[in-house]
């Protein structure tokens, strides 16, 4: 059965089934200069994980939704912060008055990179050196993806913020951007990952399987119910 989207001028989105605290979003999914194959990584965990997702539907050449607002992105970026509080608020877990988040919140943002980057089989974390997210989370999750990732593609190569550390954009999210975007505070946790084409275009259900199995670890590890 196909996802249902909600459509709109920049991006679509699905709220997902309202219990899992985690996004997934494939930003730069539209050609020309698209990352190729992670608009399908996204629709596939929503499917398997019941998490919401975000799609841009624009080409990065139009309007990046990587980025911070510049003048050419604005509408875009804005479609995209109120995309993402429409899932907060729908998971019910958006305390209005100081505009935290009452649980922990797990968000991956898929990218793609070239093979000559890490070799073929390869998978980057950016976390702008740790301030997209917390020590906590940061911990936890370099050591379960490397573990479920060398599980499923043995030959597989993880490493975090070396040379996509991920741009300062995905910090604002959870410490704000000081220019009337507060962002959700300690509890919003936000990984880049870049994956390799041969990675991507050749074992893109193994790819879901790896962050499947963390999104749920996240829940029933770190999320109260």
């Amino acid at each position: 059965m196909p996802l249902k989207f909600i459509h709109q001028n920049y991006l679509k989105y699905n709220k997902g089934k309202g219990f899992i605290c985690c996004h997934v979003d494939a930003l730069h999914a539209t050609p020309p200069a698209a990352d190729l194959f992670t608009d399908k990584i996204v629709e596939n965990l929503i499917k398997k994980t019941g998490c919401a997702g975000i799609v841009g539907t624009v080409s990065r050449n139009h309007a990046d939704l990587n980025r911070s607002p510049n003048g050419d992105n604005d509408e875009g970026i804005k479609e995209y912060r109120n995309a993402i509080k429409d899932i907060l608020e729908f998971l019910d877990i958006l305390d209005h008055v100081n505009n935290h988040l009452t649980q922990p919140y797990l968000h991956l943002s898929f990218h793609g990179m070239k093979d000559i980057h890490h070799g073929p089989y390869a998978i980057e974390v950016g976390t702008v050196h740790g301030q997209s997210c917390s020590m906590e989370i940061r911990s936890w999750f370099e050591e379960i993806l490397t573990k479920k990732a060398l599980e499923i593609i043995p030959e597989i190569e993880v490493v975090f913020d070396k040379k996509f550390i991920g741009n300062k954009s995905i910090v604002f999210h959870r410490l704000g951007d000081g220019k009337g975007y507060s962002g959700y505070h300690h509890n919003f946790n936000t990984f880049q990952i870049e994956l390799s084409r041969t990675v991507r275009s050749k074992h893109c259900s193994k790819i879901v399987d790896i962050f499947s199995r963390i999104i749920n670890d996240f829940q029933t590890t770190f999320v109260i119910n």
